[in-house]
Formats: structure tokens, C-alpha cells, sequence
């Protein structure tokens, strides 16, 4: 359980929804949005957001930092068209 940074009780975690719907962070073109979460702790009414991130996605950020690189090169042999 998450304390208060305010008042030290523990708080509940529950996701953002409004009268649209859930409200969600937007994700790139590879990435699908993610719901944002809420803490809130119901002795004091403070309120912290979050966006919890992806556990696959610093894998993804390696892999995808190594692909541009290595589709711009042509290899040995390929044909490029002028």
C-alpha cells in the first residue's frame, strides 16, 4: 500500500474515469495509450496521477534505436536504385 506524502495513511489506487470515459495517456504509432491512474488517499483528499509505464518498453527503445540505423545502411550486394 501507498501512504499520503501529506497525511501518512494509506491511500487507494483507482483508475481515471470521467463522463467520456477512461482517460488514457496517448501511445505513439507502435505503442497503444495506457490508462492513467489515480492515488487517493480518502483522509485527506490529496491526489497523485500516474502513467505506468510498460515493462517491454526499454527493450523496445534498444531495439528500435538499432533498426533505423541498420535499414539506412544497405548491405554488400543489395541493388540500390538511382
Amino acid at each position: 500500500m501507498i501512504t499520503c506524502p501529506k497525511c501518512s495513511n494509506d491511500t487507494q489506487t483507482s483508475g481515471l474515469v470521467t463522463a467520456q470515459g477512461e482517460v488514457m495517456l496517448a501511445g505513439t504509432i507502435a505503442k497503444p495509450p495506457r490508462p492513467v491512474l489515480a492515488q487517493v488517499c480518502s483522509a485527506c483528499g490529496y491526489i497523485e496521477l500516474y502513467a505506468p509505464l510498460m515493462l517491454d518498453q526499454p527493450e523496445q527503445s534498444v531495439a528500435e534505436a538499432e533498426t533505423p540505423a541498420e535499414a539506412a545502411a544497405p548491405a554488400l550486394g543489395d541493388v540500390v536504385a538511382a
